[in-house]
């Protein structure tokens, strides 16, 4: 390999490192709230609220379709959960990149770090914080 053959290759190496870099950007737990009321606030405190209804299912379907577009801000992300009842939002493993991309939405309220919880024997919750 000729010497001027050779240093393209170790340019274009080095060219490639961020993208490669990139590709390999951990991913961790979030939770991600969005800033449109949840399904819940539908309800008028003394009848409580009927999913099944025509209003609560359009209201529902506009939370869905307001998390697809946030989504696909971070088309990579996978998604592990899509909550409409009592929080409006989604669990994901994200990138630091994709966080912030998130974070300047004005769709989005909060990203918060994931936590796993786990229940103790006896009744009583014990809150664990994900060294991931």
């Amino acid at each position: 390999m000729s010497v001027f053959r050779l240093s393209m290759t170790i340019i274009a190496g080095i060219h490639a490192l961020p993208v490669a870099a990139q590709a390999a950007a951990p991913r961790l737990p979030y939770l991600v709230q969005l800033r449109a009321p949840p399904l819940a606030s539908l309800a008028d405190g003394v009848h409580g609220l009927d999913t099944n209804s025509d209003a609560a299912r359009r209201y529902a379907a506009r939370l869905e379709a307001q998390q697809g577009a946030v989504l696909a801000l971070v088309p990579d992300a996978p998604v592990q959960y899509r909550y409409t009842a009592a929080f409006n939002g989604f669990a994901a493993m994200l990138t630091a990149d994709e966080v912030a991309r998130l974070q300047a939405s004005p769709d989005v309220a909060l990203v918060s770090p994931g936590t796993v919880e786990h229940t103790q024997e006896g009744g009583g919750n014990a809150r664990v914080q994900d060294q991931r």
